[in-house]
């Protein structure tokens, strides 16, 4: 088949315009061509050919400069960071990542604390279980030695004294236990009174005090109440009767008779010797035997008339007022006058047998008896059956100078005692081993030791660290960053052929319509020319 030849006419017409197109298209295809390649300069001979290499390979590292502050200082900055981290969509991410992992670590059976450490970080461990018992020590060491411990210590033990003090006594003993105190009391009495170092105790006591009165130049009076003195005189005064009557009664008997005449006639005899040479003479008109007859024969005949003698009123009145005379004169005799009477023999046996006799009274069954009646009363009285409040008691034992004295000793003590060495040693001993067995002992599921709301509580504590941190650290990081720096050495670093690809496949559609665009525009061009020349 024949082609027929194309019209001159339509070539004159279309070939400038078609060329036009054409060549725009090219040169606009060339030109885009132009920005990526050649990669490297061409040279003939010495001299670089121009436009070699393309444009963006030769300014390259102003590009990259370009986009790294475009991106540092404008696309991503550290405020665009902070408000992204604000998002709702990020926070809701965010708590969901906590909540996960709070989830996860509260829901493992764990072991003991040291093998939930990681094994790299387990000698850090130990160092610091060390520290953390030597700081505690020192800790409580300190508080115990510092000022504050003891007014708190001393506010605190006042404070508990005293409401213990406001507690009755049957709070602390019951009626029975009150009853088994006192048999203690009775027993341990009887068992201190039945030993024998007691009556030697005794005896030395009394001795004691007798040769002190004596030393003081004292009576008996002055360690009698003067009530009691009065009342001894008294009595014996009101006796003189009954001892006048057991006179004339003693007087009727031969044999107190005997030894009245026996008495006399010692007495003369005794007399007559102290005359010395005249008592020859003086024996020669006293004739003891005949002496004697004469007295015995007027006892016998005036024994009646000595009998109503001395039952008397006035005889009566008489010796009383002799013997009381006599009683006040000896209370009022020194004490030392009457040891220098008796040797010290004697004085030994006086004060032995006065002790023996004192505890012999004390031992018998009846005052044992009388002495726990006594007791019982006396302590039940005085502690109103149990209902007495503990602290009026201590005040009436003790009165409320030594009540307030002995909160005081106790305090002191107290404070004292804990930080004495020995309570030092056993809090360390203590301290050391309560944190090696809570650190020996697992932890089991945490789940299961934290009340319900915890791990919420837990996560959202978390999620508000998080964001206080991100809001207070994110700028200072992303400045530390050097974002701008970073992408420009990124895209310095690109290779050529893969920047190329990413700016064509980025602006490949933008460049086909320059493509196109540059051939309208030759083409329109190509046609202005034709209109010139045809109408010229």
């Amino acid at each position: 088949m024949i082609t027929p030849p194309l019209d001159p006419a339509l070539l004159a017409w279309a070939g400038p315009p078609v060329l036009g197109a054409f060549i725009g298209y090219l040169t606009n295809k060339v030109a885009i061509r132009m920005l990526f390649r050649p990669l490297k300069p061409w040279r003939i001979g010495s001299i670089r050919v121009p436009m070699t290499p393309g444009v963006i390979p030769s300014k390259r590292h102003e590009l990259a400069v370009n986009i790294g502050e475009m991106v540092g200082q404008h696309l991503l900055t550290s405020k665009d960071i902070g408000e992204a981290l604000s998002r709702e969509r990020f926070q809701d991410h965010l708590y969901r990542i906590v909540d996960d992992m709070v989830r996860d670590v509260l829901s493992r059976d764990l072991g003991p604390a040291a093998s939930v450490v990681p094994r790299r970080f387990r000698a850090y461990f130990k160092i610091g279980i060390r520290t953390l018992k030597y700081q505690l020590k020192s800790g409580v060491h300190g508080f115990f030695k510092s000022e504050a411990f003891a007014s708190t210590l001393e506010e605190i033990l006042i404070r508990e004294l005293d409401r213990l003090g406001k507690r009755s006594v049957n709070e602390f003993l019951s009626h029975d236990d009150r009853q088994a105190v006192y048999r203690f009391i009775e027993d341990f009495v009887g068992e201190l009174l039945a030993g024998e170092e007691v009556e030697k105790w005794l005896a030395a006591y009394l001795r004691e005090q007798v040769e002190k009165a004596a030393s003081e130049d004292r009576s008996i009076g002055d360690h009698l109440p003067e009530s009691l003195a009065f009342l001894i005189v008294s009595t014996i005064r009101e006796q003189a009767p009954r001892l006048l009557e057991q006179l004339a009664r003693m007087l009727a008997e031969p044999t107190m008779r005997e030894k009245i005449i026996c008495g006399i006639r010692d007495a003369i005899n005794g007399f007559l010797s102290t005359l010395g040479p005249l008592a020859a003479m003086a024996s020669s008109f006293l004739d003891a035997g005949s002496l004697e007859k004469k007295i015995r024969q007027y006892l016998e005949d005036k024994e009646e008339d000595i009998a109503t003698w001395l039952k008397q009123p006035a005889v009566q009145d008489r010796f009383a007022d002799v013997l009381g005379q006599q009683a006040e004169k000896f209370l009022a005799t020194p004490i030392g006058a009457l040891l220098d009477k008796v040797d010290g023999e004697q004085l030994d046996h006086i004060f032995q047998e006065t002790a023996h006799q004192l505890l012999a009274v004390l031992r018998t069954e009846g005052v044992r008896r009388t002495f726990a009646s006594l007791l019982h009363d006396s302590m039940e009285s005085m502690l109103d059956e149990g209902r007495r409040p503990l602290g009026e008691v201590a005040g009436r034992l003790l009165g409320p100078e030594t009540t307030v004295s002995l909160q005081r000793t106790i305090v002191r003590e107290s404070v004292t005692l804990l930080r004495s060495r020995q309570v030092k040693s056993i809090i360390d001993s203590m301290l050391g081993t309560m944190i090696d067995r809570l650190t020996a002992r697992p932890i089991g599921v945490l789940r299961d030791l934290l009340p319900a709301g915890v791990r919420r509580g837990i996560t959202e504590y978390l999620v508000q660290q998080i964001n206080r941190l991100l809001q207070t650290q994110v700028p200072g990081l992303v400045d530390s960053l050097n974002i701008r720096r970073i992408v420009t050495e990124k895209v310095d670093s690109l290779d050529l052929l893969r920047l190329e690809r990413l700016l064509l496949s980025i602006m490949e559609e933008q460049f086909k319509y320059i493509n196109l665009f540059g051939a309208l525009l030759g083409f329109l061009i190509g046609m202005a020319n034709l209109l010139i020349l045809r109408l010229g």
